[in-house]
């Protein structure tokens, strides 16, 4: 057997059954969570690319499966990856036990899941941008169900990411006519534009951010946050995936500071936009822009530390963005359609509020907090290289706390009519307290929790030299 049959390959077959079973709600949470779990537990156990005995009996895992001549790898060096992307997904299909999502949410998300995975373990790189607009295609159901018309966010989201794929196929058969024939010069300019843009309309990057803003405020926020965070860091890791495939492109120096200089604006454009609205839905789109915004400063550092800084930044990622999904599809469940378009679900002082509250101070990088200790080194290092750089990081994430002490001075206003935490733990869910505790778990003890992003960062070996 090898490792990707074992995390790619029956995950698609499970999301095929799961789709037939779809109207059996309960069943296919239980089977889809079970099944992310033990796919988790079975990344931390077995042995990838190695032999597992058991007495007389012994599997081999390897770790290269073979189709129509191209090859899906995953290694040891992958395990943590795999840990994080089951163990969150299961966190997800669990918390929708909760929620009223789409049938169609659980099955589209695992077989969205299992592509993006494949899209990151493909060799040769061209052929990931077929897999991640297949792996897009597949989740369109799962935010819009059929028979229903789809909303601007999502028409807007598929033309962005459909448009990315000629332009990373293109960009990326010119780069390999260069690498073959190095005289060819003319052709690199070309080339890197093209992928560059293809890559900033996968990663929502700054001017093709409009969709992640728009679609948790037009769509479900819980199925929403699910493939925001799930597209845009598997975006984020096959972007790593061809910087390690073509280190010299991270050589011209045009193109480091054009990441730094992009994350910069995203990073101001995310604090501006978080200050001057008060829906609480965009604020999810914002929130992930802060950080993506860090995640390409970290990338940008050009050293070994900046792709371990970028690692360390996904659980924070994950938690808090699940925090916000799992607040906001509360909010949508308890309030009246029209106060969804305010802070008035933020009062009084609730469990989802303050679940609210601490996945956006925690993706803000407030100390104590996930991001906090990770954000720190980054600025460190980016202080090294340009002062100005770190005062315009500064001012944007300093302006995206402010809009938290907004929200929280509007939570504590006094209501007449109820008191905060009226209904106790009785409303609380266990998901959210756990996941606050992680959070903070992970500000507290990052040099502990944090310590497998080394492991994943050198699988990055052209990047971590």
């Amino acid at each position: 057997m090898s490792t990707p049959w074992l995390w790619i390959v029956f995950p698609l077959i499970l999301a095929i059954i799961l789709w037939v079973l779809r109207q059996y709600r309960q069943l296919t949470l239980g089977l889809s969570v079970g099944f992310c779990i033990i796919l988790a537990l079975a990344a931390t156990a077995l042995p990838l690319g190695g032999t597992l005995r058991l007495g007389n009996w012994s599997l081999e895992l390897n770790p290269i499966l073979t189709i129509l001549g191209r090859q899906l790898r995953l290694t040891s060096s992958d395990r943590p990856l795999l840990i994080l992307i089951y163990g969150a997904s299961a966190w997800w299909f669990l918390g929708a036990m909760r929620h009223h999502t789409s049938p169609f949410f659980i099955p589209h998300a695992l077989a969205s899941v299992a592509l993006l995975i494949a899209a990151f373990a493909v060799e040769p790189f061209i052929y990931t941008a077929p897999l991640l607009a297949l792996a897009v295609l597949v989740a369109i159901p799962a935010l819009s169900p059929p028979h229903q018309t789809p909303s601007p966010a999502i028409l807007r989201f598929l033309t962005l990411q459909i448009l990315a794929v000629p332009l990373i196929l293109i960009g990326g058969w010119l780069l390999s006519q260069y690498e073959n024939i190095p005289q060819q010069t003319e052709i690199v300019l070309p080339a890197i534009l093209l992928v560059a843009t293809g890559f900033a309309l996968w990663l929502t990057i700054f001017p093709f951010h409009t969709w992640a803003v728009m679609l948790p405020q037009d769509n479900p926020p819980y199925e929403a946050g699910f493939f925001l965070v799930l597209i845009t860091t598997s975006g984020f890791l096959v972007f790593l995936d061809f910087l390690n495939s073509t280190p010299w492109i991270r050589n011209l120096m045009v193109f480091t500071t054009s990441l730094q200089l992009v994350g910069i604006i995203m990073i101001l454009y995310a604090g501006l936009g978080a200050l001057s609205t008060a829906n609480l839905n965009r604020l999810l789109g914002y929130s992930l822009m802060l950080d993506s915004g860090f995640a390409l400063i970290a990338i940008a550092l050009g050293s070994a530390q900046g792709v371990t800084y970028f690692l360390e930044l996904l659980p924070g990622r994950v938690l808090g963005t699940f925090l916000l999904t799992q607040s906001l599809d509360s909010f949508r469940n308890l309030a009246k359609a029209p106060s969804m378009f305010s802070l008035e679900p933020l009062k009084p002082m609730s469990w989802a509020s303050l679940g609210f509250l601490t996945g956006y101070f925690s993706l803000g990088g407030l100390p104590l907090l996930a991001s906090f200790p990770v954000r720190q080194e980054i600025l460190f290092n980016l202080a090294q290289q340009s002062l100005p750089a770190v005062m315009g990081v500064l001012l944007g994430n300093v302006l995206f706390l402010i809009n938290g002490i907004r929200l929280i001075s509007y939570t504590l206003e006094s209501t007449p009519e109820t008191t905060p935490f009226a209904n106790g733990f009785r409303t609380v869910s266990p998901l959210t307290l756990i996941s606050i505790v992680g959070i903070l778990a992970l500000g507290l003890l990052p040099a502990s929790l944090l310590s497998p992003a080394l492991q994943v960062a050198q699988s990055f070996i052209n990047l971590t030299r």
